[in-house]
This record gives C-alpha cells, structure tokens and sequence, in this order.
C-alpha cells in the first residue's frame, strides 16, 4: 500500500486499565455487557463507506469481529469476518468508497497480479475459510496503472469468509487429494481446491503458455499434460496451444496411489473470428467519414495529401473497459481520443476495447489513406533511400537494412556478412533481441541482436541452441574428453590418445537444463548441478542409490562388482 502506514485491523474490546473497583462493581458492569462502538462513522476519502455482503442466494451476512464474534458495523477498523451457512456456491460483496471517482476492487488472492473482482459480482467459494482483500483506488485509470502490481492502493479491507457446506462445483467424485494452486502464464484462472474443471480463454496470437500445478503436499506427484513437474522445475510446464479448443489434464496422485484429476478447457482465440461480444460505442474521426458499426471491425478512410494528423475518438459501450488507440490507452479524462500523425499513403491504425476481468476484446482496424501511397521503398523516418541499398543504415528508430532492392528488409532472418552473425528483423525491421520464436522454434538473440548457439545462461538457467540456434528440448549427449585421463602422478606411458567420454543431458520442456531427479519412459535418472546424467553410486537425502550405465535407478536385487545389493522400490539402498 502507498500509505506510510498500514492499519492492520481487529475489532476487539480490551480492557487496558482497571483501578480500584469492588467485586460486586465489576460484575455488574460486565454482566450482559455488550462490545460499545463508535454511534457514527464518518469515512475520509479513500475509506469504504459501505460494505454488504450477501449470499448468491440471497441471504444477507453480518460483518462480525470474528468468526463467532458479535455482529458489527462498517467502522475505521479493516479486518471483518463472515460466516456462509446455507448451500450457495459463493457471495456478492456491495462496496463503496468515500470520494469522486474512487473505485473498489475484490482479490481472491494476495498475488500482485491477482484478479480483480468488481462490487456486486459473483465470487466462488469452497467450504473452509477464505481470505478476501477488498481495495481501493482513487480511479479506474490508477487501477490500471497498478494492475500488475495490486496492492498498490489507497485502502485495503480484509474479509474472512468461512464456508461450512460444500459448493455445488466441487468434484467429491474423486479422492480426497487436492492441488494447492494452479497459476498460469496467459489467460486467467480462479482456482478453487475442490473445483476440478475451468474454462480459460486465450487470444489468438498465444500459441504456448506455461502451466504451474503446486501439491498441497510435497511427497505427491503432479503430471501437466502427460509429463511429470516437480520442484525442480518449479512444478511448471510449458504447452503447445492449437487454435480453438485445448483440454489439458493436470494430476496429482500421493504415494498410497489416490488421485484427482484438473482439466483445464483452454479456447484459443475464437471458433470463427476471435472477436468478443464487447464494443465500442462509437468512433469520432476529426477528418474525414466513417460510417460506424459496433459489429463491422474495418474501416477505410481516405485524407487529403495535406492533413498529417488526425484526432481518433473511441468511446466504449462500458465504462469498465479499457481502450487503446494505436498502441497507447486512452481515458475518459482523456474523452477517449488521441491524435495520430499520419505518412502518406497507407496507414493501419488499431484501435482495442477490452474487458480485462472477463478476458474479452475486440479489435477494430482503421485503414487511413493519405494522398498517394508511399512508395515502399522510401523510409519516411530517414528521406530519400535510393542510395542504400544492401547495408545498414541508423534511423530515428534505430538502425535498419535496407535490401539490394533499396527496402527495409522486416519480419525476416538476415545473415550479416561482415559480423558473421545471424540476426533478426522485426514488422517494423528493427533488431530482435532476447527470446524469439519463429516457425515453432525458440531463438536466442544477444543485446545486440546476434543469434547465438551452444549452451547459453539466461535468468539464471541454462539453455542448449543448436547450429542453427534453435532451442534444444528432451535428451542430448555431447562427447567430450575425458577430464579423469593420466590424473595418476605416477603414470607417465607416453601414451598421448585421448580418450572420449558421452556425457547426457536433459532440457526440460521450456529448454532450461535439467538438474535432479527425471522420471522418464517409466525410469527414474538423476542430473547433477552441471546438468551431466548421473552413473554409478549416489547419495542424495541421506540415502544411497545406484544408477546404471544406461543412467536408469536400480530397484531390487542387483550384483554390483561382484557383490549383491538390495534396492527398495523408490532405489533406496536396504541396509
């Protein structure tokens, strides 16, 4: 919270001083006493100035100080508690806050990026207790700001709701073994332990997204789509996504073999056009005609050589939505306009609606003619470029190639001679650096746009790109010298053949190295800290194991050196 400050609340009665009083004077002061509040509640700007909640089915619940405490009002205190007794499968919470434009929010969870919940909508909840986080922010546009980073509010209320009855939603069909939490990269999920079944929408343009499923238990095993996590890897995976419809299976099984199986139906994009029933209520253009439709998403609009700028207003149907106009958000303190300079010729501006609770938007596409299209091979940023061809050039944006045809070369791989390096250009043909990924495959570029190849660190992980600098997954070998040759002092054969050892590798899904335990192919290896597959003995958690030649745990009876050893079933050696 920006507060100096932050009030942590509990309404409790206290007694701090009592002087000198007779028995038969305290008994009567407390007998049928109640807690004394304050009679009137004047909240300042920021602070809540109503708070109800209601069961979905209707019922009204009392705040309390306690989940079975006395019944209370909306007071300077900020930590409430509540009891849900009847069948509903959630509660509405009504809110307000004290102030022009101050809005209140609702987090099911204390993550910073955490879903935000507006006054009056439906908030699932499974039986047991739940924490609720109830803030405010002295405007939608400050909220915005601060998505990411949600407890950055004016105001935070703390509600404790405990549930004693099971929800409808929750799947007691299947064992008593729960996943702790599920997080995911794109889309948004409110994970509920005892709800086994969720439905994620993802835009079009997400062709992958990682998946975390956390045990409430670090003993059990957890499998994302077919393949075993564990805290290793953070229990996270990385999965394909087709457009359309994905189910993905998560499971978790313990060691006495009970399971519970999440399944996660993720929609990518839409079945027809990926646009959502959410809208503009109208575009404004300060020159030229647009005949506006909420339904139709394109327009062409044709401009005079001489006007360079233009005013592009986009008001939506909600005020809750956000706006964005050629890249930048627009406000209502703003009236949802921005202006635009324009190039001659052709110009593409988007302009998005978005409902980010409900993972919903719509894009609508402004074509916007100015005079006579440029000629492409003219950058309007640099003059003429007749000259330029088949080298690089600086730009106001920053350096560009230009092709033997005297066009930026964009969206393409260019091999540059003279570093020989490959690099990569983007739409707008400036260097890619970072992460990149094209055809399916994942790239790694330096900060100066150079690909690179061989083992390389990033946040603190390392990652194998091939030749061709394509990100390597699953298992790999590399054979090497052998770092233990001619170690022996006393040797000295004159013997100069090097002898060569394989050494295995695993990289994992996203690309990362492999390091600790891998269950693979119904077999358990292990990678040591420098990823290398590990042979022979081992000892790990202080117990002993054995692993094979092929890197496999041995299990069972086993003749090592011409002595018999015995493994239990989890490769532990038995003593």
């Amino acid at each position: 919270m920006n507060k100096n400050i932050k009030r942590i609340i509990a309404i409790t009665v206290a007694v701090n001083t009592i002087s000198t009083i007779s028995p038969t004077t305290l008994n009567t002061y407390f007998v049928g006493a109640k807690p004394v509040y304050a009679s009137s509640y004047s909240p300042d700007d920021e602070q809540l100035k109503t708070l109800k909640i209601k069961s979905l089915d209707g019922e009204t619940l009392d705040l309390r100080d306690g989940y079975n405490g006395d019944t209370v009002k909306l007071s300077d205190e900020t930590e409430y508690y509540t009891k849900l007794t009847d069948n509903s499968d959630g509660i509405k919470i009504t809110a307000d806050a004290e102030g022009d434009d101050y809005v209140v929010k609702i987090f099911t969870s204390d993550a910073e990026n955490a879903t935000a919940y507006d006054p009056g909508d439906e908030i699932l909840l499974g039986k047991g207790d739940t924490t609720l986080y109830i803030r405010t922010y002295k405007s939608k546009s400050e909220f915005n700001k601060v998505k990411n980073n949600v407890s950055n509010c004016k105001e935070e209320y703390t509600l404790n709701v405990r549930k004693t009855k099971e929800s409808s939603y929750e799947d007691d069909s299947q064992d008593s073994i729960y996943l702790d939490k599920i997080d995911l990269s794109k889309g948004n999920i409110d994970f509920l332990k005892g709800k086994t079944s969720y439905d994620i929408k993802v835009d079009e343009n997400v062709d992958s997204m990682w998946i975390k499923a956390i045990p409430e238990s670090n003993s059990d095993r957890v499998r994302v789509d077919g393949s075993l996590v564990d805290s290793s890897d953070n229990y996270k995976k990385t999965v394909s996504l087709d457009k359309g419809k994905n189910e993905i299976k998560i499971k978790v099984t313990d060691s006495k073999d009970n399971q519970r199986t999440y399944t996660l139906n993720v929609t990518r994009g839409d079945d027809s056009d990926n646009e959502d029933d959410i809208y503009l209520d109208h575009i404004t253009l300060s020159e030229g005609d647009i005949d506006f439709s909420k339904d139709d998403n394109s327009y062409n609009v044709d401009l005079d050589e001489s006007v360079s700028k233009i005013t592009i207003g986009a008001e939506p149907e909600d005020s809750d939505y956000s706006v964005t106009i050629d890249g930048d958000e627009v406000r209502s303190s703003d009236d949802y306009e921005k202006k635009v300079s324009l190039d001659k010729g052709k110009n593409v501006i988007k302009v998005n609606v978005e409902d980010e609770l409900n993972d919903k938007k719509r894009t609508y596409t402004l074509t916007i003619n100015r005079g006579k299209e440029a000629d492409d091979s003219k950058d309007n940023n640099t003059g003429d470029t007749s000259d330029k061809k088949s080298q690089w050039v600086q730009t106001d944006d920053g350096w560009k190639y230009y092709d033997e045809n005297g066009k930026v070369l964009k969206s393409s791989w260019l091999y540059d001679k003279d570093q020989k390096v490959y690099c990569y250009l983007d739409k707008d043909g400036l260097r890619v650096t970072g992460w990149h990924k094209d055809n399916e495959k994942w790239y790694l570029l330096d900060s100066k746009g150079a690909m690179l190849t061989g083992w390389q660190k990033d946040n603190e992980k390392w990652y194998l790109l091939g030749s061709d600098g394509a990100m390597l997954t699953g298992w790999h070998k590399e054979t090497v010298d052998d770092q233990k040759k001619n170690t022996d002092a006393s040797t000295n054969s004159g013997d100069n053949d090097t002898k060569k050892v394989d050494n295995w590798y695993y990289l994992n899904q996203d690309g990362s190295m492999r390091t600790g335990w891998l269950s693979d192919g119904g077999k358990w290896y292990f990678f040591n800290a420098d990823g290398t597959m590990q042979k022979g003995w081992l000892i790990d958690y202080n117990s002993k194991y054995y692993l094979t030649e092929d890197g496999s745990m041995a299990t069972g009876t086993r003749t090592i050196n011409g002595k018999e050893y015995k493994f239990n079933n989890s490769g532990a050696l038995i003593l």
